[in-house]
């Protein structure tokens, strides 16, 4: 049974701060937004444009809400925008899985792409795994929800999530540093400098460093399990050549040494190899972090690239290139059975490098009623992996903790090739209403190469038994055989025209209505699982997202009350699904289609400069039909990491105090019940739950100091962030846990 541990008690506490003292203020205490909420610049069309005026469903979080929320990592944003979920998955301490109402995938192999794409300043991220970023330089981020197939393309039939960098600023120098200490003994310190050189050119260069030990305790071996250990930056150049010509260049490193959050085994059932003392190692709901595990967990992700955007203003128009290279180099272990035995233990060894680049022709025509963004796009993603599973002996004697084990070895390498081009016209048919038409057209090509290595044999027996040699007396004149497939080739092309279409209203000063269709789509792939012996490599196809939004953005009280709201009506299918399977353990397979319709809705009020409220609601009703028999029986269930309900609460207020300003803040998330797979079973199941954060922080006058005091999960909620029931392909079940409550303290200075 799942845990929700939050009281009603804090609960109904939390929303009384919610409504009376709203959202607080950056680590470094930045000041209010003056008239109002205020206007917000976003860049969702890859140009900029006013939030209130985009045609889509998009929610930005600042710099200042970022860090005034407590958003350490891009995957934190998920607390703050409806119907948006994000987990690490159930293999790296670095994935960046996200899911966009209900659209997304959790499986870290690299034949599977994932559903939401993540874009850093422009550019495209190929895997999960290295993809939680650290938010300690970023500028913005804009969570895009519902398919962005047209502009951004590649890998968004859910939505996009766009990373924006502080960029260097040529008009001053400026500095900042933020130091903060907190509960198991977390250490952070991050900065960065800004130089100008000369009147249009400057150098940004940013660093960051964070630790912290972790929250669950082996109980055999008294490890910690959950810690975090990251460290980088980034160098960014910016040169005004011309009056029209810039040139943006970028660096960036990081290195994440934080091992994989501990799993829990929740259910066993007998197997020829398990040992009788398995059964004990059962999670406790009353000791919840308390762990058993036959490893250490540990990962070290290397992550750099480096990119260069040259915009040229041509007058009525602008071109831009953007061009970009990155390397990921990643190795982590687990334990996902939780016990002391090594019935399955993982390693994974990831290594990937990604060059891509894309031309843009952006600009207005016919008297500025015409607007126009045409381009091409090109990828091509080298990637490497190889999977180790290490399984128990399967002959007496039985399993003894942390013995020698047999393995699988499972060694994939695909390159892909994405090729693109696309367009969106914007023309408008009178003052008030305009006409969207927009269309990409992708071409995509996987080839790849799998091979894999059994070794099952005897306990005590060498692996010269293969061969026949160094086998017991009792088994001399036998040969152990072993199914081995080696370099067995496969290639796929798919290819997808993704259009949109959509009309807007103005429908006065402070009114926005829209109404939209658009396509998303994932290329097909191949199952890098392939267990047992194949002649060909296994694939799926794609799967694709046909939505339907009509929304609407409004400012209401003199730019006081801004209320802007979506509906959306989804037609998902052949959606590709990571699944349980008896005969192969996991494979993908296109596992039917859903309707996805729900809304989402935000609301800001702003009452006076001083205080401010924050809210978003988010509903999706998810349902799977038309699944084929060979997947199972889940007609009718939810998608994975489909909440019904999400809900955010931030509310924040100014008071002067001690020559300063004193600002108090409180965030609220709720997210309703979640299962983890689309089998729904009991197992993989997060029963509703809710997390308190709250901070206060005060500013000096100058507005150059400040010190916060800060603690995340207030109520101490037991959850969990992932799980799967593989008690008929494994004979386990096992989860993986949320992190507990936690303290602390940052100071921060600016100059």
């Amino acid at each position: 049974m799942m845990i929700r541990t939050m009281t009603a008690r804090a609960a109904s506490t939390a929303l009384f701060l919610a409504t009376c003292a709203p959202a607080a203020l950056a680590q470094t205490a930045p000041p209010p937004e003056q008239d109002g909420v205020g206007e917000i610049i976003v860049t969702a069309e890859r140009r900029e444009t006013n939030l209130q005026l985009t045609p889509l469903a998009v929610t930005a979080l600042s710099a200042d809400k970022l860090a005034a929320a407590g958003v350490a990592v891009i995957n934190d944003v998920a607390a703050s925008v409806p119907n948006l979920v994000s987990t690490t998955g159930p293999q790296g301490s670095s994935d960046a899985n996200f899911f966009v109402r209900g659209v997304g995938q959790f499986d870290f192999i690299i034949t599977n792409d994932p559903g939401v794409g993540v874009y850093v300043d422009g550019v495209y991220l190929g895997r999960t795994v290295g993809a939680m970023l650290d938010s300690s330089d970023v500028q913005r981020v804009e969570v895009l929800r519902g398919p962005q197939g047209t502009l951004f393309g590649r890998n968004t039939l859910g939505g996009a999530i766009s990373v924006v960098s502080r960029q260097p600023d040529p008009s001053a120098f400026s500095a900042d540093l933020t130091a903060t200490y907190g509960s198991r003994d977390r250490v952070e310190v991050a900065g960065g400098v800004n130089a100008p050189i000369g009147s249009d050119s400057a150098l940004r260069v940013s660093g960051f460093f964070r630790q912290q030990d972790g929250f669950a305790r082996n109980a055999v071996t008294s490890d910690l399990f959950g810690k975090t250990d990251r460290h980088g930056g980034r160098a960014q150049l910016r040169l005004g050549l011309t009056e029209t010509l810039r040139v943006d260049l970028s660096a960036d490193y990081s290195l994440d040494k934080s091992n994989p959050a501990p799993s829990v085994l929740r259910a066993i059932v007998p197997a020829p190899f398990f040992p009788a003392g398995a059964a004990a190692d059962v999670h406790n709901p009353d000791d919840f972090y308390r762990i058993y595990a036959s490893n250490s967990p540990e990962a070290r992700n290397e992550t750099y690239g480096f990119s260069g955007t040259i915009t040229l203003d041509l007058g009525s128009a602008t071109l831009k290139s953007i061009t970009a290279y990155r390397h990921l180099d990643g190795f982590s272990t687990s334990d996902p059975d939780g016990t002391r035995y090594k019935l399955y233990d993982q390693i994974v060894d990831t290594n990937q490098k990604q060059f891509s680049e894309e031309l843009q022709l952006s600009g207005d025509a016919l008297g500025k009623r015409l607007s126009y963004l045409l381009g091409a796009y090109h990828f091509r993603e080298t990637a490497a992996q190889v999977l180790g599973l290490c399984f128990a002996p399967i002959s007496s004697p039985l399993a003894q903790p942390f013995a020698p084990c047999n393995t699988w070895t499972q060694g994939n390498r695909q390159i892909t090739r994405s090729t693109a081009l696309f367009g969106q016209l914007r023309y408008a048919l009178v003052d008030r209403l305009s006409l969207t038409l927009g269309g990409r057209y992708t071409w995509d090509t996987k080839r790849i190469v799998s091979n894999q290595f059994f070794d099952f044999r005897p306990q005590g027996v060498g692996p010269g038994a293969i061969f026949g040699f160094g086998l017991p007396p009792a088994l001399l004149g036998q040969r152990i055989t072993l199914p081995i497939v080696t370099d067995l080739p496969g290639r796929a092309t798919f290819r997808q025209f993704t259009p949109k279409v959509g009309i807007e209203y103005r429908a006065g000063p402070r009114a926005f209505v829209f109404a939209s269709y658009s396509k998303g789509f994932r290329a097909g792939g191949f199952n890098g699982r392939l267990i047992a012996p194949q002649s060909t490599v296994p694939t799926y196809q794609p799967d694709t997202n046909d939505t339907f939004e009509l929304g609407f953005k409004s400012d209401w009280l003199d730019r006081r009350l801004r209320v802007n709201a979506t509906l959306f009506h989804s037609l998902y299918r052949d959606i590709q699904q990571t699944i349980a399977d008896p005969s192969v353990q996991f494979r993908v397979a296109n596992a039917g289609d859903a309707t996805l319709k729900g809304f989402e809705l935000e609301l800001t009020l702003a009452p006076i400069d001083a205080f401010r409220v924050d809210a978003a609601v988010g509903y999706t009703h998810s349902a799977l039909k038309n699944v084929p028999a060979a997947v199972g029986p889940i007609n009718g269930n939810r998608l994975p990491f489909s909440p019904e309900w999400t809900v955010s609460l931030g509310a924040q207020y100014d008071i002067t105090f001690a020559g300063g300003t004193l600002s108090p803040r409180v965030d609220y998330r709720l997210q309703s019940e979640v299962f983890f797979t689309a089998f729904n079973l009991p197992l993989e199941r997060q029963a509703s739950y809710d997390l308190v954060n709250a901070r206060i922080s005060w500013t000096d006058a100058r507005k150059r100091f400040s010190v916060s005091a800060y603690g995340q999960n207030l109520g101490n909620t037991k959850y969990f962030t992932f799980g799967q029931d593989a008690l008929a392909s494994q004979g386990v079940a096992y989860s993986y846990l949320g992190r507990p409550r936690e303290f602390g303290v940052t100071v921060g200075y600016r100059y």
